[in-house]
């Protein structure tokens, strides 16, 4: 069987499962299978295959087949133009989560202030390892917390391979449990920006079985899904940021950066006024037009909590 014979063999298989790119995903296999990247291959139509290239070929492709996502089968997934390890520990990147990315880049360069930073459910490192390639300004601290070590381990892998790993403190805990148990973490008169891509998914999302979900079932579930309409966790973030404000710890002001969905736009909305009423909150679209992000900002001085 020869490449281009493979290669439709492939992409027929992916097309009968409604596969969106199958070409694409099968040139990207088969690369990996050949260690020759895909121009080669494509200069190559005619070469053979070995049997056990041809074996090891369609054991790659029978997952892909059976909706294991993409990401997971080739260990890595792009993200605001870098390449990110991941595996079935850690929630595949989304394109629409670069917004967050977008908006906390801008917060970060009108700041004229000390900044400390947290990421809160790091998962693979995505959004902080992308924050710390970009950010510019000299005094800041970055952090990443997440329940899962696994998730920390590749999260450190993926900073480690972009050079940014001691910018950065990894740390395991709950939410915002590892700074209101030490403050110290904190840069005082900083201002404070939480970046907060939490589980948002609920009970009906969950059991949604169409073409679009179905690569979801092989994600962690602790990524995904969470109580109360998929705005438990955030009702949590919200409780504990009035802790931290509690603690007085000389911040200047607060930016929550929140990933949701569209649907969840108005009880978003009514959780943010009933836990943070003295906060102002800007709904931001993504490249789809669709509600995505909710940045919420508090001015210390202000607040009375």
């Amino acid at each position: 069987m020869t490449i281009t014979q493979s290669l439709k063999f492939a992409t027929d298989r992916l097309s009968a499962k409604s596969i969106k790119l199958p070409h694409f995903e099968a040139e990207i296999l088969l690369s990996k299978i050949l260690k020759k990247s895909r121009e080669f291959i494509l200069a190559h139509g005619e070469s053979e295959l070995t049997k056990l290239q041809i074996i090891n070929y369609k054991l790659l492709i029978k997952p892909r087949l059976k909706g294991l996502p993409f990401a997971y089968i080739t260990g890595e997934k792009e993200f605001y133009g870098l390449k990110f390890k991941v595996n079935k520990n850690v929630l595949i990147p989304r394109p629409e989560t670069e917004l967050m990315v977008d908006e906390a880049l801008k917060l970060l360069v009108h700041s004229s202030q000390p900044v400390t930073l947290i990421d809160i459910g790091a998962g693979s490192g995505c959004i902080i390892i992308a924050l710390a390639k970009q950010i510019k300004i000299i005094n800041y601290k970055l952090f990443a917390t997440d329940v899962s070590a696994k998730a920390l381990t590749m999260a450190k892998q993926n900073a480690r391979h972009y050079a940014v790993a001691k910018k950065i403190k990894f740390i395991k805990g709950y939410l915002l449990s590892p700074l209101i148990r030490n403050s110290l973490f904190i840069i005082p008169n900083s201002i404070f920006i939480i970046t907060a891509n939490l589980p948002y998914g609920w009970k009906e999302w969950k059991n949604n079985s169409s073409a679009d979900t179905i690569g979801l079932k092989f994600e962690p579930p602790i990524a995904l899904y969470t109580g109360k309409n998929g705005l438990e966790l955030y009702e949590k973030l919200f409780r504990q940021i009035k802790k931290l404000l509690a603690m007085r710890c000389e911040l200047k002001d607060i930016h929550i950066l929140c990933e949701f969905d569209p649907r969840q736009t108005a009880k978003i909305k009514q959780l943010i006024k009933r836990k943070l009423p003295q906060a102002t909150c800007q709904i931001k679209k993504d490249l789809l037009g669709l509600n995505r992000l909710a940045i919420i900002s508090l001015k210390i001085a202000a607040n009375s909590y």
